[in-house]
């Protein structure tokens, strides 16, 4: 049985687990993403704990800048071709170990940098064999609530979703 009062950093990939996966692109050449309202909701829950979260993409995107913004997402790192080492490197910034970090990845790109992390977690529409490394799937897919299944999973198992939702209601009481 995992420790779940250890985790301090939830990192996340973008497309396939904040978003479905697809890349699109508009007639002007400009790339959209679609993001779930459900996760960023689970993101502003984790924002009443003390889990910090990181987004870490091989990728470029004017519109997760944007969508991390909205959220308040401290550590955003893009175009992130070795995703372990910016990963370490932020684990020495944070003055924090490879036992403090719980990672949702949807493909083998994110697996050399979550295997030495202390919970793995995959979106349910990730590749069957790469589920199979990991300590918990989602019930939703990449883009439909697959981190806010995440963020819940890592609360309830630190007896700390009800206290979050409370703050988190409390807050949208204030709006």
């Amino acid at each position: 049985m995992k420790d779940f009062s250890k985790i301090k950093l939830l990192v996340s990939d973008c497309d396939g687990v904040l978003t479905d996966g697809l890349i699109v692109y508009n007639s002007g050449g400009e790339e959209l993403k679609n993001f779930s309202a459900h996760d960023g909701l689970g993101i502003k829950l984790l924002n009443h704990t003390e889990i910090n979260l990181a987004v870490i993409t091989g990728r470029y995107s004017k519109m997760l800048e944007r969508r991390c913004e909205e959220l308040k997402v401290k550590y955003l790192y893009q175009n992130a071709y070795n995703k372990k080492r910016v990963l370490e490197n932020l684990l020495n910034e944070l003055g924090i170990g490879f036992e403090n970090v719980a990672y949702i990845g949807d493909d083998w790109n994110d697996f050399v940098a979550m295997q030495a992390y202390y919970v793995k977690i995959a979106p349910n529409n990730a590749r069957d064999n790469f589920k199979m490394t990991v300590d918990y799937v989602t019930d939703h897919n990449g883009g439909n609530g697959a981190v806010r299944d995440a963020i819940e999973y890592l609360l309830m198992n630190r007896n700390e979703l009800e206290g979050a939702l409370e703050l988190l209601m409390a807050e949208l009481e204030k709006m």
